[in-house]
């Protein structure tokens, strides 16, 4: 028993000090330096000794985006109706996107690698991970009832999921400096620009 403890708990010590080599080369390199041999290089333990721990890299690339997520959570969860911030729900919905777009210009790698990872990965993204992402989007959801009260729930978080990918695309755009990107230091001001516009829109509707 003492000594499946032991073992159990220097597993979780790897696996904590793997999480913490690929979320310091995510951010510094990019998706594509994240691979086995630079997170075992970086740990100083043998490529194999990952396997023990994880799946495979794509599972190592997983927890770090879920770490990602977690901290994109914490910085724009204040925003929603009854948190913290005190804001009416059209105003959450503002500094929810601003605070996105902060999020993904102070942190483009990390940022880049949710959405770039899931277009690469060979297997199924599990459940867990994907309900970390529509956990998101649910902070829209809440704003947009209150200022909606009579639409469905299908209908929130579809509207939810089209404003999202509105002001995804606006800050994906212009960090990649494509198309009609605008510059990054006007791109919180853009994305709400955006926003108010749909929700200009929901108003005459």
């Amino acid at each position: 028993m003492v000594t499946s403890t032991k073992t159990t708990e220097r597993r979780h010590k790897l696996r904590l000090e793997l999480i913490d080599a690929g979320e310091t080369i995510l951010d510094k390199q990019g998706l594509n330096a994240l691979t086995a041999r630079a997170v075992a290089s970086t740990v100083g333990c043998s490529v194999g000794a990952i396997y023990n721990v994880f799946e495979d890299i794509d599972g190592l690339i997983i927890a770090v985006n879920s770490r990602t997520l977690a901290k994109l959570d914490q910085k724009i969860s204040s925003f929603v109706p009854g948190g913290s911030c005190g804001l009416e729900p059209e105003d959450c919905l503002n500094e929810l996107a601003v605070a996105y777009c902060r999020f993904a210009i102070e942190h483009t790698n990390a940022w880049s690698a949710l959405f770039e990872h899931g277009e690469r990965i060979s297997r199924q993204i599990p459940d867990w991970h994907m309900d970390e992402h529509v956990h998101l989007v649910g902070h829209i959801v809440k704003s947009l009832r209150q200022l909606q009260p009579a639409i469905s729930d299908e209908e929130s978080w579809q509207l939810a999921g089209l404003l999202f990918s509105a002001v995804h695309g606006v800050v994906s755009l212009g960090l990649q400096g494509f198309f009609f990107a605008v510059p990054q230091r006007k791109l919180e001001a853009q994305v709400a620009l955006l926003v108010r516009a749909t929700l200009a829109g929901l108003r005459l509707n």
